[in-house]
């Protein structure tokens, strides 16, 4: 069986050293037992070749990890009702010996983004396994404390508790996940496209998932019986790598980079469910399709290292933080299978594609349209015939890039194309020691000024604990307009409230692309055409099923454009700061006082703003390089 986990340069496994993981784990063997199939297990057939489940061990592994770490924790999916039979039907053995086996291995990892890697190679080695309860590797894993301390314990919790007992009889509370992602497969079944357009065919493939416990996501490619089959374990990585839009995705996302809460900026849409789903899905099967490639134009990726380093020079904090980045190439490896990803979902819905690239080049992938474009160009050729399969294109490609975006261009590209944001806001933030958040104190109701100042509270604590991994320390102030001074202003803010509230929001209406009127007595959101047309932002709107919007697509309409004036709204913004333009300003307002506080934790976002209304969602990209110095 051959499975691959690339996230992070080095495994941290007891006892043992290991190599990069682009060296780490390639296993080759061959399997003549099935990965699954166990009677009761939750697993849909989308045809022949395709399936998808979840996966009674990341299952059996969510269940003990509940109960050494409970409820609370920043990992565990509060599920509801399945919660509740969690608690009551595995209540007894919170004693048993594998929780206090989990509990001792991972509080090792104090900070959340290593636990979050530790939980994911769990996963990776029990995705191995046969199914419960005896749970038998299929390879041998090379880490001694999983096979000589969590599986034995393992195997007995699952044989005294019937494990599969308890797993058969929820797979109803499974259905709304598969339902998803069913759905998601069926609108571009992979075994289709990617023999069209990898140039792979005879694969089957595995989509392996957990239901109670948010594991990274992470590809794999076992041969059974001289089959290659490619999926993907773990969940879809939500939040700061795709942001929830969803009820359905805001009830399964976690931050397991921070644990900070998540805002309720979401709407109602099962087919934007489905997208975000099959934006995960081929992001992992185009790491199946480059990876051993990649790993073997070693010498080639280090010569490309300036392009993480362009990157980590602006958002050094994000390059301590995110897992991605642990490899010198990672942000490379990540690149390739995520314009893979982007070539996929092209064949869907174009605009979504194009949302995606965006978000993409705000994570700092300032090459990402020459990455789509040559990906695009290589797939076209093999599904014509003209190249035997996309691997073989990988090295040109990576001459191509080095090409185009060669190393003395690299950062005056980087800042003209990767977009003012909140998450490179903060992580100026962090560079610069200080955050400065104003509140208004000039509202006629003095309720108003309570609450802004509340929600100004509620973002400084969550700006505290979001820099708790920055080792100099961020200062974070909370300030009314009344109080600030000549330096505060020149330093990273956050205004918290519209220009009726805060004075300094109503100082600085000019320097945003939106800006509040008041029509007919509504306060609305209205463009700067005046700063749009020296910008340009790339704006796309995310409409729930019944917008009068054409061009329905299921039950969400996505399209390049803005909203007309908008009332009830809420706005999340960031610029640069026009009195020191290397430090930035992210304004936080809404129509009304409850919509202010709708952005209490702004530092996910990779978009340049986001309006929320119940009209739908509009997210705007723009970028404001920095004069030369």
């Amino acid at each position: 069986m051959c499975r691959k986990i690339y996230k992070s340069t080095y495994t941290i496994l007891p006892g043992v050293v290991m190599k990069r993981l682009f060296v780490l784990i390639i296993l080759s063997c061959l399997i003549t037992t099935p990965l699954t199939g166990a009677v009761g297990t939750a697993q849909y057939s989308v045809d022949q070749r395709v399936t998808v489940e979840i996966n009674p061990n990341a299952e059996l592994l969510g269940v003990v990890y509940y109960l050494a770490f409970g409820r609370n924790d920043t990992f565990v999916i509060d599920r509801g009702g399945y919660l509740n039979d969690v608690d009551s039907y595995f209540g007894p053995y919170r004693n048993q010996p594998v929780v206090k086996i989990l509990r001792k291995y991972l509080e090792n990892y104090t900070s959340i983004p290593k636990r979050d890697y530790q939980l994911m190679l769990i996963e990776y080695y029990l995705l191995l396994c046969s199914d419960p309860p005896e749970i038998k590797p299929r390879v041998p894993s090379g880490f001694p404390w999983f096979d000589d301390d969590f599986l034995p314990a393992l195997r007995d919790f699952a044989r005294e508790t019937n494990f599969m007992g308890f797993y058969s009889s929820h797979v109803d509370y499974y259905r709304e996940d598969l339902n998803i992602y069913t759905a998601a497969l069926r609108l571009l079944p992979p075994d289709g496209f990617m023999a069209n357009y990898s140039g792979f065919s005879n694969v089957e493939y595995r989509f392996e998932h957990p239901f109670l416990l948010a594991v990274h996501g992470h590809s794999f490619d076992p041969v059974i019986d001289g089959v290659q089959v490619w999926g993907a374990g773990g969940m879809l990585p939500l939040v700061r790598r795709t942001p929830q839009r969803t009820v359905w995705s805001f009830k399964t996302a976690r931050d397991t980079m921070f644990g900070l809460p998540l805002n309720r900026d979401i709407m109602n849409s099962t087919r934007l469910d489905e997208l975000l789903y099959l934006g995960f899905i081929y992001h992992e099967l185009g790491h199946d399709v480059t990876l051993q490639k990649l790993y073997e134009e070693h010498d080639t990726l280090e010569n490309l290292d300036y392009l993480q380093k362009t990157i980590e020079n602006d958002m050094p904090y994000l390059a301590k933080y995110d897992i991605h980045f642990w490899n010198p190439n990672g942000m490379l490896y990540e690149s390739f299978a995520d314009s893979w990803e982007d070539f996929a979902l092209l064949h869907v819905n174009e605009n979504y594609s194009l949302l995606a690239m965006d978000m993409q080049e705000a994570w700092g992938e300032f090459w990402i349209w020459t990455l789509f474009s040559e990906t695009r160009e290589c797939a076209l050729k093999v599904r014509a015939g003209e190249v035997g399969n996309f691997t073989s294109c990988v090295p040109q490609i990576l001459n191509y890039l080095r090409k185009t975006v060669p190393p003395e261009k690299a950062a005056e590209l980087y800042q003209k194309v990767v977009p003012v944001t909140p998450l490179r806001a903060f992580d100026r933030g962090a560079q610069a020691g200080r955050v400065v958040i104003v509140y208004g104190t000039q509202n006629p109701d003095p309720t108003g000024t309570l609450r802004d100042r509340k929600t100004a509270r509620a973002i400084a604590e969550n700006l505290r604990k979001f820099y708790s991994l920055w080792p100099e320390g961020v200062e974070v102030d909370v300030k009314s307009d009344a109080e600030v001074t000549p330096d505060d202003l020149r330093a990273n803010l956050v205004i918290v409230g519209g220009p009726v509230s805060n004075a300094l929001a109503k100082e600085m209406q000019g320097a945003f692309p939106i800006r509040f009127r008041k029509i007919n007595g509504e306060w609305v959101l209205w463009r700067n055409v005046s700063w749009e047309s020296r910008w340009m932002p790339d704006s796309f709107l995310l409409l729930p099923k019944n917008s009068p919007k054409r061009a329905s697509f299921g039950n969400v309409t996505i399209s390049h454009g803005y909203f007309s004036p908008v009332d009830k709204a809420g706005i999340l913004i960031a610029i640069r700061n026009p009195k020191d333009p290397r430090n930035y300003v992210v304004w936080i307002a809404g129509a009304n006082r409850d919509l202010t506080a709708l952005f209490q934790n702004p530092t996910y976002y990779l978009s340049s703003y986001e309006i929320w209304s119940k009209k739908g969602i509009e997210i705007g990209f723009y970028a404001q390089p920095l004069a030369p110095s």
